[in-house]
């Protein structure tokens, strides 16, 4: 359910909790103009009593709306995504120096918080250019690679070989270079990413968008496995 229909929800509720109180109203305003035959004697302690019985009902009226209105207000600032620093967010990973020559192990380094895989592109940039996945992902200019860890077959987490170098998934066998390439198995594509920027010296990878990974076929590097495999199916 939607922010958005919640609140609808939300909204004919108050509405229907105040139709009993308009109908109290509406029948009093029926009652029309009274002649002075008509006109009723009440003890003063009776006229007391329907004030106070008015005065009730209105006030549980007007606090079953306030109650209503804040449940209404705060269910939605609860289901509300909140894109600030996590999944979903553009995300500044660190100094993109200090993350060059950590990377320069040829090990990519897991982000948690924007659940992809950081690398380095070692491929030629002009070549990356004419890739439109990694021209989306900036891969040409930044240098970076931000790698989706989910595997484009059925979802599962990939998790990085480091024998061979490649990312090696345990579900059904699907294999990628170390720049997410397809290599082996069921995959229709490549490892979708994540576009990355080097803005005042930082690194951000804007995960609020997955970019769909390069086509099967592609191979800019590391055509075979630089060790054993670390699944085999």
């Amino acid at each position: 359910m939607t922010p958005i229909q919640f609140a609808l929800i939300i909204a004919l509720a108050s509405l229907l909790a105040w139709i009993p109180f308009a109908l109290i109203g509406a029948r009093s305003r029926k009652a029309g103009t009274v002649t002075s035959g008509q006109l009723e004697v009440m003890p003063v302690s009776d006229i007391t009593d329907v004030g106070r019985r008015k005065f009730l009902l209105r006030g549980v009226g007007f606090a079953s709306l306030a109650f209503l209105g804040q449940f209404a207000l705060a269910s939605i600032d609860f289901l509300y995504p909140r894109l600030r620093g996590g999944f979903g967010s553009k995300i500044s990973v660190g100094n993109a120096d200090d993350l060059r020559a950590e990377l320069g192990n040829r090990e990519p380094k897991f982000i948690p918080d924007g659940r992809f895989y950081l690398t380095l592109y070692e491929g030629d940039p002009a070549e990356a250019a004419d890739i439109p996945a990694y021209k989306a992902a900036n891969v040409d200019v930044s240098g970076f690679m931000a790698l989706y860890r989910k595997c484009v077959h059925l979802g599962c987490s990939v998790p990085y070989c480091p024998p061979s170098k490649w990312f090696e998934c345990p579900c059904h066998g699907s294999k990628y270079s170390i720049h997410g390439e397809y290599r082996e198995g069921p995959a229709p594509r490549s490892l979708d990413q994540f576009r990355a920027e080097v803005v005042d010296g930082e690194l951000i990878v804007d995960t609020a968008t997955i970019i769909a990974g390069a086509p099967r076929g592609t191979s800019t590097t590391q055509p075979q496995p630089e060790g054993s495999n670390c699944v085999s199916v």
